[in-house]
């Protein structure tokens, strides 16, 4: 689901890390363009009425949401269960992913025993495809399969969701690949950053861990696991989602049948507040001894889903820093050739909120490059963003939200958030009219509410000797080395 900062598995979180070349960005060259207008340009708003599921209530407290879309001979079906991985105890930072993750390497039941190994072949004979996700306020069990299997992948998915081994000898294999993970993520500076930010905009509770410890790791244990599994993967309150060849009448009775005895509720969600932008600078320096880069992070907290200002602050993000063509990538890399690549965004997801940008630059230009950043936030402040720039952002945004129309799965998608977030029925039928409404004045103003100068929150990662003079001209510097240790 959307809006989720950490919802994805561990063991994906750390390899993005461990592959530190910067985000592809599209060849894109705005210096000296002029725009000419030649393609015509509507100023209508894009009225849409986006296809409503058929809803229905299974006999274990679950929520049964249809799309039907038979172009082509395949089926989507997600669960989505209201559990969090905050529940996890805090001495086992790591065992919601772990036990995701193991789920589908073997089942054992009355009937039938699957090791890993059986598991995939049967998907990839059936070429059907079965993951399972642990995220901040719901677990996705989702698989997806052509309509003729539909009722052998459904089966098996039954089986991984109800009936998960935990085999000790995968338990063991994953243990030693997230170790090795865990290592080599401590030397990427994008993972040294995050796991310091994270703990700056939320000290003191459990989004502020980026990935467990070693020792943590080593701690989890099978009991650990099917206890964890138990207590979580419970129906109530759960939502699945179909999306394709299919209809209610058809998948309904399929699903009572797999899940007849499956009953209970998940744990409530973590009470953990949103809270307010930190209101004094914070500089921290990494010291990454003989880095050729320094990685900058720099952020704030900001505004939730839920929030009024949310479509000012999505317009305002797309100018300053959403993609090639927003103000950060122009003049940081386009114009100053500081970087391969740079953006902003706002997280604004259930139980995160903070403004962030980031960019790997080269050692020497670090005060520059920071400065010009700062230089982009000020500007985005003081300054109403002018007409034709801003239209063009807001019409470009709705393009893109039209073009996703064109997949039903998204539609299904937006269907579910609705639901999980408490939107109104007509939320997304709404959404291009309320980007089209929001004005520069409201983009302006948001900018000065969560846009950081004077508040920001840094993190460089880099090599101290060469970039801890520079920073000291932004701030007093804190100081830390690579294993997560304060040095002064």
């Amino acid at each position: 689901m959307s809006g989720k900062l950490l919802a994805v598995s561990l063991s994906a979180v750390l390899l993005a890390h461990a592959q530190e070349t910067p985000p592809a960005q599209q060849p894109s060259d705005f210096k000296g363009v002029q725009r000419k207008k030649l393609a015509p340009v509507s100023n209508d708003v894009l009225r849409v009425k986006l296809p409503k599921p058929a809803e229905s209530k299974l006999k274990n407290g679950m929520t049964l949401m249809v799309i039907e879309d038979h172009r082509a001979p395949t089926i989507t079906v997600t669960l989505s269960i209201p559990a969090s991985t905050y529940n996890e105890a805090a001495d086992l930072p790591g065992l919601a992913d772990a036990t995701a993750e193991l789920m589908r390497l073997g089942t054992r039941s009355t009937d039938t025993t699957r090791d890993s190994r059986q598991i995939a072949e049967t998907l990839a004979d059936l070429g059907a495809s079965l993951s399972v996700l642990a995220g901040q306020n719901s677990f996705d069990v989702r698989f997806t399969t052509l309509s003729e299997n539909l009722d052998t992948v459904l089966e098996l998915f039954a089986d991984v969701l109800l009936h998960p081994s935990f085999p000790q000898e995968e338990i063991d294999k994953w243990k030693t690949r997230m170790l090795s993970f865990l290592q080599q993520a401590r030397t990427q500076p994008g993972f040294l950053a995050d796991e310091r930010m994270q703990q700056l905009l939320y000290e003191g509770d459990p989004r502020s861990r980026v990935a467990p410890t070693p020792e943590a790791i080593k701690n989890i244990t099978r009991e650990k696991m099917v206890e964890f599994h138990n207590a979580n993967f419970r129906p109530s309150g759960a939502l699945v989602g179909v999306v394709g060849d299919v209809t209610a009448r058809q998948i309904a009775p399929k699903l009572e049948k797999v899940f007849a005895e499956w009953k209970g509720s998940p744990p409530k969600l973590p009470d953990l507040p949103l809270r307010q932008p930190i209101g004094e600078k914070k500089i921290i320096l990494i010291h990454r001894p003989n880095s050729v880069q320094t990685y900058l992070l720099v952020a704030n907290r900001a505004i939730h889903r839920r929030s009024p200002e949310y479509f000012a602050t999505t317009v305002l993000n797309r100018v300053l820093g959403g993609g090639p063509a927003g103000r950060l990538f122009r003049n940081i890399r386009e114009e100053k050739g500081y970087t391969y690549g740079i953006s902003s965004s706002f997280s604004a997801g259930y139980y995160t909120n903070h403004f962030s940008t980031a960019s790997s630059v080269r050692t020497e230009v670090t005060g520059p490059a920071l400065e010009e950043i700062l230089k982009e936030f000020r500007d985005i402040r003081e300054r109403v963003i002018p007409g034709e720039e801003f239209d063009g952002a807001k019409r470009a945004m709705v393009a893109a939200f039209a073009l996703n129309l064109e997949n039903a799965g998204n539609s299904l998608r937006n269907a579910m958030m609705a639901r999980e977030y408490g939107f109104p029925a007509d939320y997304w039928d709404t959404y291009p009219e309320k980007l089209m409404q929001v004005t520069a004045a409201e983009a302006q103003r948001v900018a000065k509410k969560y846009v950081p100068v004077d508040t920001m929150q840094v993190v460089a990662v880099g090599d101290a000797t060469k970039i801890r003079a520079v920073l000291e001209k932004f701030g007093p510097v804190e100081e830390w080395d690579t294993d997560g240790r304060k040095v002064k």
